[in-house]
């Protein structure tokens, strides 16, 4: 995946055919686990506590659903369109940042579904099947992160 073309009106980047099948299925598949319980504080023993976590749940549980919405839409309405046995993403700079929340919401839940290790290899010599589908989906969230910001390091760099 690299950046072809970036106007005022949005981002091109150009996929090859395995690349843009595993984005696509990452979008379709979105969310990959389920949300995870957030918690304000570990410590703190205001009775209000039990209702701003509710609050602040319910609300991380409808910007996930509002996400999930998003990731459908960028897998159809003619975002990806073939060219020259290639693919090409057409995106707005709303939409580039709603990609980034949903590939960092799959990385880091896979992550948390691996227990969040300190080691992002595999610990076991042997990995079990699930930690390994996890393990793959991470790191190729991750490709797509690193490919979304490439050009911005550079251009932050010159």
């Amino acid at each position: 995946m690299k950046l072809v073309k970036q106007t005022k009106d949005g981002w091109q980047y150009q996929l090859n055919p395995a690349e843009a099948d595993c984005l696509r299925s990452l979008l379709n598949q979105f969310p990959i686990t389920a949300s995870a319980t957030a918690k304000i504080s570990r410590t703190d023993s205001d009775p209000q506590i039990v209702d701003r976590e509710k609050l602040l749940n319910e609300s991380l549980a409808d910007h996930r659903e509002k996400l999930k919405t998003r990731a459908r839409s960028l897998i159809g309405a003619g975002k990806f369109k073939e060219r020259d046995k290639n693919w090409r993403l057409c995106i707005n700079s709303e939409e580039r940042e709603c990609l980034f929340q949903i590939l960092n919401d799959i990385r880091v839940g896979s992550w948390r579904a691996l227990g969040e290790p300190e080691n992002l290899e595999p610990q076991t010599p042997s990995p079990t099947e699930r930690e390994k589908v996890f393990h793959n989906i991470m790191n190729l969230a991750g490709y797509f992160e690193h490919r979304l910001l490439d050009h911005e390091e550079a251009e932050n760099s010159s």
